[in-house]
């Protein structure tokens, strides 16, 4: 019995070491975002700079963002145009530039800009023809 409550304990201090935060503010619309991708995008180049544990994290949630805009968007094609190195890069350059921009506000700009270079293309090859 007394190794199940330290082992309980133990999960339970190791899963409350971890910061999750939500916000409500910003540039995200109202909406609620949790985990990683409601730190400042100082957060994100901190943690990429110093090479810590959280950099996974922040890492995987902006994979994770995208992967699911991907998926509900009309245009499936979205992660087609970049790989995940490449959207790592843009999202450290876009957060060192923008240090008290939140992470997911990165993240939906990405998001933003790669529909508007697509629609782009679109145009230009409507207008040629």
């Amino acid at each position: 019995m007394m190794i199940r409550v330290v082992m309980f304990s133990a999960i339970f201090f190791s899963a409350a070491s971890v910061p999750a935060t939500a916000t409500e503010t910003g540039n995200d619309g109202g909406r609620l975002v949790i985990g990683q991708g409601a730190n400042s995008c100082w957060a994100w180049t901190r943690s990429h700079e110093a090479k810590t544990a959280t950099q996974g994290l922040y890492t995987q949630w902006v994979a994770g963002f995208v992967s699911g805009v991907s998926w509900e968007a009309d245009d499936p094609d979205t992660l087609t145009r970049m790989d995940f190195d490449g959207l790592m890069a843009w999202m450290h350059d876009y957060c060192k530039a923008n240090p008290l921009a939140k992470v997911t506000t990165g993240a939906d700009v990405y998001r933003n800009n790669d529909r508007a270079k697509r629609d782009l293309t679109i145009l230009a090859r409507v207008h040629r023809t």
